[in-house]
């Protein structure tokens, strides 16, 4: 049976009893900026903050260039820019969603979904926070703004009576962003703190992405446009977000790398990017997504030269092989 507004009754049955777990969980237990971490505790000697097999040299010549004090650095400076990444779009997220809730975009869901939203939008501003601090903590400053994420929320609007090309990119964006951090601290040598950060972090954002992804299953009929703007351009931006996710150059600059190899940064990202390490490490990080992209109806048979293109094509005949 369909509502009004094209949702079938099962639909609203899933997304409000997921929802409505989410928010018991919410209240259970959200990061605090002052006691879930171990602010008071001096950072000697010259920790990693990135498992040494992530860092974006690793696997590379230029591993062999750099001493290991530059390589530490790395580490430490490509785990900040990521800390500074979420400053950026979670500030974003916040103002977009407060906006959202504002202007009744969720009213006529149950009242759940938006009792939902005032937990997110809280854990998103107290993330930044934390990251702010964090970064502090290291002794390092806060990268710029990518230029995509800018008019990030403006460029993807929604196209139907939800914001869900907005629900579903940043729901993309945060899991890629996770698990990412995840694999970085997982190694015993990590500094405690970053793991610290890490895990608390990743803790609340499995619950955003999973009220993400059930919005996405449950209402993705509602909107025919999204849902091919999603089937086409999904791969497009889970590539981008894959790559911009291993480094950032100015980084580089940052650590300031004495051999002068690393002073051609298009043959340094290029070598990075390309490497056998890093296409396993991408294997890894990305087999989640690509499930649920095929159980969720993002994936489309229609577009799969779309999927070739961007290097997907392996991992996805792997999935499918087990599907079938």
């Amino acid at each position: 049976m369909s509502c009004s507004n094209g949702i079938t009754a099962d639909n609203l049955h899933r997304l409000t009893t997921v929802t409505q777990r989410l928010i018991a969980s919410s209240e259970k237990r959200s990061m605090s900026t002052l006691h879930d971490h171990p602010w008071d505790e001096s950072v000697t000697g010259s920790p990693y903050l990135r498992k040494r097999e992530r860092i974006s040299i690793y696997g590379t010549e230029y591993w062999d260039k750099a001493s290991e004090e530059e390589i530490q650095r790395l580490s430490m400076e490509e785990t900040i820019t990521w800390w500074s990444a979420f400053i950026h779009l979670e500030s974003l997220v916040v103002e977009y969603y407060m906006r959202q809730l504002n202007d009744g975009a969720f009213n006529d869901l149950p009242a759940v979904i938006r009792d939902y939203m005032t937990h997110f939008i809280k854990e998103e501003l107290v993330h930044t926070l934390v990251f702010k601090k964090s970064i502090t903590y290291y002794g390092s400053e806060i990268y710029p703004m990518p230029d995509f994420l800018r008019s990030f929320y403006d460029d993807n609007a929604g196209t139907g009576k939800y914001p869900l090309m907005a629900v579903y990119l940043t729901m993309v964006i945060e899991w890629i962003a996770d698990q990412y951090q995840r694999l970085d601290v997982d190694a015993e040598y990590v500094h405690p703190m970053a793991k610290k950060v890490v895990h608390e972090h990743w803790k609340e954002e499995m619950r955003h992405i999973k009220w993400g992804q059930t919005m996405i299953k449950n209402l993705i009929h509602t909107d025919s446009e999204f849902k091919r703007h999603a089937q086409e351009l999904t791969p497009i931006y889970v590539r981008q977000l894959i790559d911009q996710g291993v480094t950032n150059i100015d980084c580089f600059d940052r650590v300031g790398f004495a051999d002068p190899a690393f002073k051609d940064t298009e043959t340094v990202l290029d070598t990075v990017l390309y490497s056998e390490h890093r296409q396993k490490l991408n294997s890894d990080l990305v087999t989640p997504l690509l499930h649920y992209f095929i159980t969720s109806e993002i994936y489309d048979e229609s577009y799969r030269h779309i999927w070739d293109m961007h290097g997907f094509g392996n991992d996805l005949d792997v999935l499918l092989d087990k599907e079938s």
